[in-house]
């Protein structure tokens, strides 16, 4: 991606600016022929899990996120149909998340990433406005001109 932005340190940012428990980020493969999305850098991580979670497009959080191209929010994990198939969420249920926004990240007009915010133990969700994050490091928002 880029060089020179520090994402690690803008994912430790993001989790002090706005209290959240857990911030990560999940890319795609540059390689067309075995397109896969793995989580590259995190932020209060419970474990190292993440590391070995290696998702298709469709599947997961990110997949989805990917595939649709929209955020997803759930503010009580609990009250959404996700909670009933928790290992088709590895993320989720790796990093205990009770609540979370996953945001797409766009590049060259198709979802490259997703930004994903995330509380534990039933926290109160914060008040997040998605176009904060419209242009994340080499990234850019949807209706951007990108390069």
């Amino acid at each position: 991606m880029s060089n020179d932005f520090n994402f690690q340190e803008h994912l430790d940012l993001i989790r002090s600016t706005y209290g959240v428990d857990f911030v990560g980020l999940a890319m795609t493969s540059e390689d067309a022929a075995h397109f896969h999305i793995k989580w590259q850098y995190v932020s209060g991580n419970l474990n190292h899990r993440y590391q070995n979670i290696v998702l298709r497009s469709g599947r997961g959080i990110a997949g989805i996120v990917i595939k649709s191209g929209k955020p997803i929010e759930i503010r009580d994990l609990k009250e959404s149909p996700y909670h009933d198939q928790p290992f088709n969420y590895p993320i989720v249920q790796s990093e205990q998340l009770t609540s979370l926004l996953a945001i797409p990240l766009w590049k060259k007009y198709r979802v490259c990433g997703v930004l994903l915010l995330g509380q534990r133990d039933e926290k109160q969700f914060p008040e997040i406005d998605i176009n904060d994050f419209n242009r994340f490091g080499p990234f850019y928002g949807k209706d951007m001109m990108n390069a």
